[in-house]
């Protein structure tokens, strides 16, 4: 798994992977980061969207750091994070870590 990147990153803990170049020169890129089925996620709060509101605000206000707005989008399964505060009215869950929405089971 790579620490390699920010602690806030999405990708922190996501495997290295490497592969072998036609030339014999070897590349190294970011594994596959699954996303978790939104129903392991328990809400610490919620948020209605409003007018003009957007996801790294949202995160920002949630957890004091816009970087972390993919936790909310994956709580409510949103893979485009550009759409995940539309439509005006929706209700957002942000969420709790997944170790304490998980209880600690895998």
């Amino acid at each position: 798994m790579s620490d390699e990147f920010a602690f806030n990153s999405r990708y922190r803990g996501v495997n290295l992977r490497t592969r072998t170049l036609p030339d014999g020169s070897t590349e190294t890129y970011v594994g596959r980061r699954i996303i978790p089925a939104t129903g392991r996620y328990q809400a610490n709060a919620r948020h209605k969207v409003i007018a003009d509101d957007r996801i790294d605000r949202i995160a920002a206000e949630a957890f004091g750091d816009p970087e972390q707005y993919w936790k909310i989008c994956d709580a409510n399964g949103d893979a485009d994070p550009a759409h995940a505060a539309e439509p005006d009215g929706r209700l957002l869950i942000i969420p709790l870590p997944l170790e304490i929405s998980d209880h600690g089971e895998p």
